[in-house]
């Protein structure tokens, strides 16, 4: 895996990040500091972006490529629309990785350092910053529990009809 210094002209977003949902979120200098904060990685197939377990506050947009994103040898979701956020949780929660996230094809993500920013717009000066952060983790949280939801009903729907044809 390679990391690469993310350089931008102050007040600008550069394609293809101004199509991600992500960044409209954020305005002027909130923006720029997510954007002083961001570099990007480039894994191969086969590379682990991230390990489960590992302590880690980054914050990762796919902007190329697809991801697998595996627990215990197991595919819990594929990752391959440019724009998707993944490791957002443990931003949020300062926890250990709670899964691994591997490259299934050559794939580019930008990466903001969630702890670094945490050091230089400390969270009790920078509500505002913060407040509009948490705001999109909190939308992406609920497309995904909304994702989740449909697919648990799904599951018990199916689970009592071959119960019935029994």
């Amino acid at each position: 895996m390679k990391e690469f210094a993310y350089i931008h002209e102050e007040g600008t977003l550069p394609e293809p990040l101004d199509r991600i949902p992500f960044f409209k979120s954020f305005q002027g200098r909130h923006l720029n500091d997510i954007l002083y904060s961001s570099y990007f990685i480039q894994a191969d197939v086969g590379d682990e972006v991230i390990r489960d377990g590992q302590e880690d506050s980054r914050i990762f947009v796919l902007l190329t490529g697809a991801l697998d994103v595996v627990k215990n040898g197991e595919t819990l979701a594929k990752l391959d629309a440019a724009g998707e956020i993944f490791g957002e949780l443990a931003a949020v929660t300062d926890e250990r990785r709670t899964a691994s996230v591997i490259a299934r094809t050559n794939t580019l993500c930008l990466v903001i350092d969630q702890q670094f920013l945490r050091e230089i717009k400390p969270e009790e000066d920078n509500a505002s910053y913060y407040a509009a952060l948490y705001g999109f983790i909190s939308r992406v949280l609920a497309q995904r529990l909304t994702k989740a939801s449909s697919l648990i009903s799904r599951l018990e729907k199916e689970l009592e009809e071959s119960k019935g044809q029994k």
